[in-house]
């Protein structure tokens, strides 16, 4: 007989069950909600006792009054030192919020060294282990190391002591006591032959040589062996994760990112207030000698606008007043693009008193500077164009002779006037060491030109935006050591009107042009004496030592001189013809110095205090990859697919993309095979982990085994979607292929420059077009900056489509322009699209007239489709595909996603309709899921 159950409850109408009770025995221990101020009470809880054990048959007893008294008074001093402790935090939670140390082992080092003793003392009385107590001990092999290494300390210390020892005077074979070559007679002493120091030649710079890094300390040596140290190494190797030993970047140690969290920080430093300073002194540099005539050639062989070379609009450039950025190309067909090079021309002093015939057989001298990636290409290219060039023209490489650094946000200038203190004494509170002098206290009419362009620069101070100065200006000056004012103090700013409006006419009149001198830079001589006069940081510290409290040491005569070169740069592409999206990043200043000098330069930026407050922060190729991304620009090499050194960067992400793909379980990871890519079809479009620029100007692959097996499957009757199971897609080859070690043969593409794009984009296509013989139209590619006009955010590798023809596909682009409605437009503008689409309509017990729910009711049917829903329009194919996106995110700057990419030019010629300006349809690698955006050059 079965059991009886229990009869059902009474009240069917609860749906959620009650929670067990303490009285069911098989009832689950529910979890207690944690106290955190029980704690704290707990700590100032006084234990006391009651009075009623002092009292027996109603008389006192005094020794136990005295006894209860005695307990609540050290319960007291218990209770009061519990509370002093109870909210007290260790010296390990004192470190500021947003750097990640705070939660490392207990380390004393790594705290801030106010803090060290406290650690100490708090973990010697909590008994803490430290890190020494848990060190290793040496093992067999470092236990004999470390007895060579003592046997030869005490070799060395005995060979040092027999040099030392004084010879004991020789003895006189007649038996006479020993002579002294001192007390000998002054006739009978033979004279003392002086040997004159041999003066060494000065050695011949050889020319159309690759530059050799610095030798490092002996103890760095080894970790330099097939890599160089930026000169600011040991400053970001405690602070950023820095490139893998064995994985170099581009052949040097290169911080990656800071350990601090810096994504938000270094967008607020560099819009809001504060300044990011880079180091970028892995830029490479070079220098051509040879008349001018020779250079210009030179440079119009590389691909430089003839304008720029001979024309008007260059002729401030020429004079080595301005900096030129432009893309460069290979010589000989097929004119392969090489990356974009900054150009810089050593102005001469004598040029403006010389004739004609003299400027023509002047030798100039010319500096370039490309990125690592390109160095090599540049550098055959300059050397096959040298051997060519008549007269003759010499190329140098000075890559470890001149350093750099850019530092840009509204504090850079101000951080900058701090550690660059000219070294002509300047009129005014600078050559005191507190003050830099404003605009007011510029003599436009001194005759001393040296001193205008100190003066100017000195007179800088209250300049946010370096952008509002002329654009690329050039400054040369010689600075001071930045160590003898160190730790820098906040400069004064204007505060005045009067101030502001001569900085403002400082900047209109912008008197460095007039008078700039030939920078020093550029000779050798000057940058050999700039380093090797750098005294030693004890003798620094000795004259500010004898300084007067609270100034800063006397500049001497023998004090090195550093030649510095500073240039602005725009936010804008300087290629590009017309003004485009005004991008809310201001410019930034790029600084010159000679390699050895940049480190006490670096130090005295990173430790400025800034007048807003905190101090200058630092960035790695991260954070210079953001700032590029929010102002609009691309980054070479990884925005630029169509040269070598984009190739091969493209390359080695899509392999990282990969291995991580690869990393993760099959449950875990995207399935490209079963991305719906629109209109029933499935399967990622190439190579889901990468920009797969290969298909796009090839085409998809054509497979026999598919034609085949598609035939047979009709011959038997079966459908195509059955038959299609047994056969390998691309993508799923590629997904079962081991990772390739060498990069694959550069698929035939060129990077077009912003203003031939925009050429070739308004000629109509009934035109016939004549391109430069660098350029091949089927394989062109050229740079854009996309912008999503609904919700969405372009991820890298996404795929951009062109909107579908009318006649090839009318209703599918009838589709898509409908989400091009009015309001759509005008609230993506406003709001950069985070709330594209009205909000959910409001219940009708809500009290709203009935003619409001009727409105809204129309608008709402009037919107179109959201993502996901059935009328949603799907994916233009694979036809329609013109390009990838090689940078996208969320952009803090604009407010909305955005992204970088390239298109292929010869898909996007011609194609636009009417209402139609530049639309495209942009999905992210592995969604199925489009999204309507526009896209302009850049």
């Amino acid at each position: 007989m079965a059991p009886l159950r229990p009869p059902p409850p009474l009240n069917n109408s609860k749906k959620r069950k009650e929670a067990p009770t303490n009285s069911q025995p098989n009832a689950p221990k529910r979890h207690k909600p944690t106290d955190h101020g029980q704690k704290t009470r707990d700590a100032r809880t006084l234990s006391t006792q009651t009075t009623s054990k002092a009292f027996k048959n109603g008389e006192l007893d005094v020794s136990a009054f005295v006894k209860s008294r005695a307990f609540e008074i050290t319960a007291l001093e218990e209770g009061m030192a519990r509370s002093k402790k109870a909210l007290n935090r260790r010296a390990f939670q004192q470190v500021p919020k947003e750097l990640r140390r705070r939660t490392a082992s207990h380390n004393v080092k790594r705290v801030p060294k106010r803090l060290r003793e406290r650690g100490k003392r708090e973990m010697a009385d909590d008994n803490t282990p430290t890190v020494t107590a848990r060190r290793r001990k040496p093992t067999a092999h470092m236990r004999l190391r470390l007895e060579t290494v003592k046997k030869l300390r005490a070799l060395g210390a005995k060979r040092n002591a027999g040099k030392d020892r004084v010879k004991p005077p020789v003895a006189d074979p007649n038996g006479a006591a020993p002579k002294n070559p001192a007390d000998s007679a002054p006739d009978q002493q033979q004279p003392v032959k002086t040997l004159a120091a041999i003066k060494a030649r000065t050695p011949k710079v050889k020319q159309s040589l690759l530059a050799t890094p610095p030798l490092p300390k002996a103890k760095f040596r080894k970790r330099q062996i097939h890599k160089s140290w930026l000169p600011t190494h040991l400053f970001h190797a405690k602070r950023a994760r820095m490139t893998a030993p064995s994985a170099s970047l581009w052949r040097f140690s290169i911080p990656l990112t800071p350990t601090a969290k810096s994504y938000r920080p270094t967008h607020r430093a560099s819009h809001a207030r504060g300044a990011v300073a880079w180091d970028m002194s892995y830029i490479s540099t070079l220098q051509v000698e040879g008349r001018e005539a020779s250079l210009i050639g030179m440079l119009k062989a590389l691909g430089v606008d003839e304008e720029e070379l001979v024309g008007r609009q260059g002729g401030k450039w020429r004079q080595g007043r301005r900096v030129l950025e432009k893309f460069v190309f290979e010589r000989e067909a097929p004119h392969d693009p090489i990356a974009p090079v900054t150009m810089m021309w050593c102005r001469d002093p004598a040029e403006q008193s010389a004739g004609t015939v003299e400027m023509e057989k002047r030798k100039r001298k010319l500096l370039l500077r490309v990125h690592p990636s390109a160095f090599y290409q540049l550098w055959e290219e300059l050397l096959r164009l040298a051997k060519v060039a008549k007269p003759a023209v010499s190329v140098e490489d000075l890559r470890f002779e001149i350093g750099s650094l850019e530092i840009t946000g509204p504090g850079g200038t101000e951080a900058l006037l701090s550690a660059l203190w000219p070294s002509h004494p300047i009129p005014g509170p600078l050559a005191k060491g507190d003050t830099a002098p404003t605009a007011m206290d510029i003599d436009s009419g001194s005759s001393n030109k040296n001193t205008v362009v100190e003066e100017t620069w000195s007179a800088l101070a209250g300049l946010t935006n370096p952008a509002v100065l002329p654009k690329n200006a050039l400054l040369s000056f010689n600075v001071q050591d930045p160590r003898l004012h160190h730790p820098p103090r906040t400069i004064k700013l204007p505060r005045t009107e009067t101030e502001q409006h001569k900085l403002l006419e400082l900047i209109a009149s912008w008197p460095v042009d007039t008078v700039q001198q030939h920078p020093e830079l550029f000779d050798r001589k000057a940058r050999q004496a700039a380093s090797a006069k750098m005294p030693s940081q004890k003798a620094v510290n000795r004259r500010k030592g004898l300084a007067a409290p609270g100034e800063y040491p006397e500049p001497l005569p023998n004090d090195p001189q550093i030649p510095v070169l500073l240039y602005t740069t725009a936010p804008t592409n300087p290629d590009r013809g017309a003004p485009g999206r005004q991008s809310p990043k201001a410019g930034s200043w790029t600084l010159l110095v000679p390699w050895k000098c940049l480190q006490p330069i670096w130090y005295s930026l990173m430790y400025y205090p800034l007048s807003t407050g905190q101090q200058p922060r630092f960035g790695g190729l991260d954070q210079y990859r953001q700032s590029s991304f929010e102002a609009g620009k691309a980054w070479f090499p990884g925005d630029y697919p169509g040269t070598k050194a984009g190739w091969e960067w493209e390359y080695a992400e899509r392999r990282k993309r990969e291995a991580e793909w690869r990393k993760r379980p099959k449950g875990k990871r995207v399935n490209y095979k079963k991305v719906e890519v629109g209109e029933g079809g499935r399967g990622e479009v190439g190579v889901g982990w990468g920009c797969d620029w290969e298909r796009l100007v090839g085409g998809p692959p054509v497979s026999h085994e598919g034609v085949e097996a598609a035939a047979d499957a009709e011959k038997s009757g079966k459908s195509g979607d059955k038959s299609a199971k047994g056969v390998k897609t691309k993508a799923q080859e590629e997904s079962q292929e081991p990772p390739q070690q060498a990069p694959p043969k550069l698929p035939h593409l060129t990077q077009l420059p912003a203003r031939q794009a925009l050429a070739l984009l308004a000629t109509p296509p009934t035109t016939t077009i004549k391109l430069p013989p660098h350029i091949h139209l089927p394989s062109a590619l050229i740079t854009i900056r996309l912008t999503l006009l609904t919700r969405g955010v372009p991820q890298p590798c996404a795929r951009i489509y062109r909107l579908p023809s009318s006649t090839a596909n009318p209703e599918l682009r009838r589709q898509w322009l409908a989400l091009l409605s009015s309001n759509t437009r005008n609230h993506t503008q406003k709001h950069g699209g985070k709330h594209a689409h009205p909000r959910n309509l409001p219940k009708t017990g809500h009290g709203l007239p009935q003619h409001v729910v009727q409105q809204r009711l129309a608008q709402s049917l009037l919107e179109p489709a959201r993502a996901g829903e059935e009328t949603y329009p799907a994916c233009p194919g694979e036809e329609d595909l013109v390009g990838f996106v090689t940078t996208g995110s969320y952009d803090l700057a604009a407010g909305f996603g955005t992204g970088i990419g390239s298109l292929l030019v010869e898909r996007v010629m011609g194609r636009e309709e009417a209402g139609e300006r530049h639309l495209c349809v942009v999905r992210n690698s592995g969604t199925g899921v489009a999204r309507l955006g526009r896209w302009e050059v850049i």
